[in-house]
């Protein structure tokens, strides 16, 4: 058995960099600002979030009646060996697998952060089809894509300050080539979501809320 999505270490085109970690760093999140307006109906809502356990972004969802489901994603295809497609098994069986939902789950606000920046379109794909299953009409899915040309080899660590605003943790000095996805890549991966907000940031991320059509 060989551990799935190798590309989440890709060693091509890395780069070793000799500066100690940088400090974490606070920026403006417009499109998180722009959830929080929507957040705020007296509903119960079901929060899907594909990030490490984090109390701070915990906290934040608190203020809202909601029922938090946490899937450090990442972190789980690249700590153990499954099979995998290339065993022969589909996306969809392997993704059923690390998503056991009920049927009738129903995701309000799912939270990928920067993680589609660490799938190849492929996996990227399947796994938004997957998601699909678990969202309404409306589901808000909250994103930030890198423009640059690099990446730090492992996802950063976002905490929720506030309403308006997200610390940067990086988490490797090391370098990855970054896929770089456009609005139109997007659009083609993912059919069933369309552009509600858009935000380009100075720091090298455009954020992304996107709605299930």
């Amino acid at each position: 058995m060989k551990k799935w999505l190798s590309s989440l270490g890709i060693k091509s085109e890395t780069k070793v960099e000799d500066s100690p970690p940088p400090e974490p760093e606070i920026h403006t999140s417009p499109a998180l600002n722009v959830l929080n307006r929507q957040l705020r109906h007296e509903r119960k809502y079901h929060i899907l979030d594909l990030g490490p356990a984090c109390g701070a972004n915990v906290d934040f969802f608190s203020q809202f009646t909601c029922k938090i489901y946490i899937e450090d994603l990442h972190q789980t295809l690249t700590s153990f060996d499954f099979l995998s497609p290339e065993d022969g098994f589909s996306y969809e069986t392997v993704f059923e697998y690390l998503f056991p939902y009920w049927k009738n789950t129903q995701f309000d606000v799912i939270m990928s952060w920067d993680l589609f920046n660490y799938l190849q379109k492929e996996e990227f794909e399947h796994l938004v089809r997957h998601l699909v299953q678990f969202c309404r009409t409306g589901t808000l899915l909250f994103s930030l894509i890198s423009t640059r040309q690099h990446i730090p080899e492992k996802p950063t660590t976002f905490k929720i300050l506030d309403h308006r605003h997200l610390l940067y943790q990086a988490n490797s000095t090391v370098l990855r080539k970054c896929p770089r996805y456009q609005q139109s890549d997007l659009t083609q991966v993912m059919p069933n979501f369309e552009v509600g907000s858009s935000f380009l940031l100075r720091n090298g991320f455009k954020e992304y809320l996107f709605s299930c059509k």
